[in-house]
């Protein structure tokens, strides 16, 4: 098996230990499928969706089947108590939520019609922990999150799996009510750092208000983002120290390649050598190699006045720019993937 520097597994020599205890990705809100820089990992992955949204759970659920492979789907909707919880159905499917659109705040930006209401119905909700529980998982490295306001509902429904298993999380947080009475960022945030998690970046979305929508810069007010949090080492440390040799190894291998995975060798790096009894001297080595050179691909050499040429490029880009009307702006990717 040839191996890119960028090779989110690292090294071939632990290819038996991920084909035994692949990553395991819960993906709530699946619509729309696996993101893109998740694919990979595609050679070790293990996927678990849940969509409430019933005809694209059908689709979704008819893909996986038809790639045989080991992608799982749940048409089950998820908060931190089991139970029936009352959906508003947007005319935007993907942006229906169990809280009610806040249309005086959405109305000062254009397009707020889409979050208007097809409906209600209720939907049987269930938590994740529950869920797991039922299935016989008992290790989940990963949870992405987004549910239109009720992330945290359904993080605090998951406080099992983030506290003995999870090493990441990457959830859609609003920093304005765009759903009345919806938690916000800071409560998003408080919670995850209160199980163990900091925040590594967030991928911002602005929005421009109906008055002056093509004036000034491309930003507008910053309405929503993907937040992604990894565990610490601390945290992780922890969480490991009630396994076995060779879980933690794996486990460790798993959060190593999360942090892989959003661009983050140093942090990468740092979770390997933090753990140095897991290695014998020669994977420590051939680890130091291989995430020292990960994604290194800068071919042009240092030379005096660089950062002032790479400066005069990036004013020249934007400003060959086309000027468009577009008033809903996002950064491009989050983690180190631009």
């Amino acid at each position: 098996m040839t191996l890119t520097p960028d090779d989110v597994f690292v090294d071939g020599r632990f290819a038996s230990i991920y084909s035994a205890t692949p990553l395991v990705l819960a993906d709530i809100g699946a619509r729309g499928g696996l993101r893109p820089n998740w694919a990979a990992a595609r050679r070790h992955l293990r996927l678990l969706g849940f969509e409430p949204d019933e005809q694209e759970f059908s689709r979704l659920a008819a893909r996986a089947q038809a790639d045989g492979g080991t992608d799982r789907f749940f048409g089950v909707a998820l908060h931190n108590r089991p139970g029936p919880v009352t959906l508003h159905v947007a005319r935007d499917r993907g942006l229906s939520s169990i809280f009610e659109p806040n249309r005086p705040f959405l109305d000062s930006f254009p397009d707020a019609d889409r979050f208007d209401s097809d409906g209600q119905r209720e939907v049987e909700c269930e938590t994740l922990d529950r869920v797991l529980d039922a299935h016989g998982i008992t290790d989940v490295d990963f949870i992405k999150a987004d549910t239109q306001g009720s992330e945290l509902l359904v993080l605090q429904g998951a406080r099992a799996a983030l506290s003995d298993s999870v090493v990441g999380v990457e959830v859609e947080v609003e920093f304005s009510p765009i759903y009345k009475d919806q938690p916000l960022f800071p409560d998003v945030d408080a919670f995850l750092r209160g199980m163990g998690y900091m925040l590594f970046d967030l991928r911002s979305c602005y929005w421009k208000r109906r008055e002056g929508r093509g004036l000034g810069g491309p930003h507008g007010q910053i309405m929503w983002a993907d937040a992604l949090y990894f565990r610490s080492v601390p945290a992780l440390r922890a969480m490991a120290g009630a396994m076995t040799a060779d879980a933690r190894k794996s486990k460790v291998l798993r959060a190593m390649s999360v942090a892989l995975l959003y661009g983050y060798a140093d942090y990468a790096l740092e979770i390997a050598r933090q753990f140095p009894e897991l290695w014998s001297s020669d994977e420590r080595q051939t680890i130091d190699a291989r995430l020292s050179a990960f994604d290194r691909n800068d071919w042009l050499p240092m030379f005096p006045g660089r950062r002032h040429l790479a400066l005069a490029f990036r004013r020249l880009w934007k400003s060959c720019q086309p000027r468009t009307d577009a008033w809903s702006v996002s950064d491009s990717e989050v983690g180190n993937l631009d």
